[in-house]
């Protein structure tokens, strides 16, 4: 059963309007963006504001990376549209039932080939996604290095300490 062409114009609306969405969110990160590097560049914050900081620019890159690939997914479910292959699962080959397109307009699998995929994959796979994209969004000046800013200041407040007991 394909789908209706008022479906589909359903379905188009609802991608355009969640590429806006991202969009917007995107600006919204932005902004945030430039109100932590304002505080960041402040003389004599505090070792733990630098934290958050590092916290919030961690959050806002791994927010970045989710609204990057969910435009992708959208931008590609669009092009399925003009190539006339939306609505239909890449792994089964079967048309995909409006109300899972209504749920994820941009999915490009059925709900069954989807479980497969789910049951079939390596316990051990999510662990390391998950360490390797940690690593691909951590800071490696900071993180990777004993030579950082960081670093460097902890170690004059050490000396001065270690100076001052003497």
């Amino acid at each position: 059963m394909s789908l209706t062409k008022e479906q589909k114009a359903d379905l188009y609306e609802r991608l355009i309007q969640l590429k806006e969405d991202v969009k917007g969110s995107k600006m919204k990160e932005e902004s945030m963006l430039v109100e932590s590097n304002e505080i960041s560049n402040g003389v004599g914050n505090h070792i733990a504001d630098h934290g958050s900081i590092y916290l919030d620019r961690m959050t806002e890159q791994t927010l970045d990376q989710v609204d990057d690939q969910l435009e992708g997914e959208i931008d590609a479910a669009l092009k399925r549209m003009e190539d006339g292959t939306y609505g239909i699962c890449e792994k089964t080959g079967k048309d995909i039932p409006y109300e899972r397109l209504k749920a994820v307009p941009y999915t490009r699998y059925s709900i069954d080939a989807k479980k497969n995929e789910e049951t079939n994959q390596d316990p051990n796979e999510f662990d390391r996604s998950f360490s390797e994209q940690m690593r691909e969004l951590t800071n490696r000046e900071t993180m990777d290095q004993l030579h950082s800013d960081t670093y460097e200041r902890l170690e004059e407040e050490q000396d001065v300490d270690v100076d001052e007991e003497k």
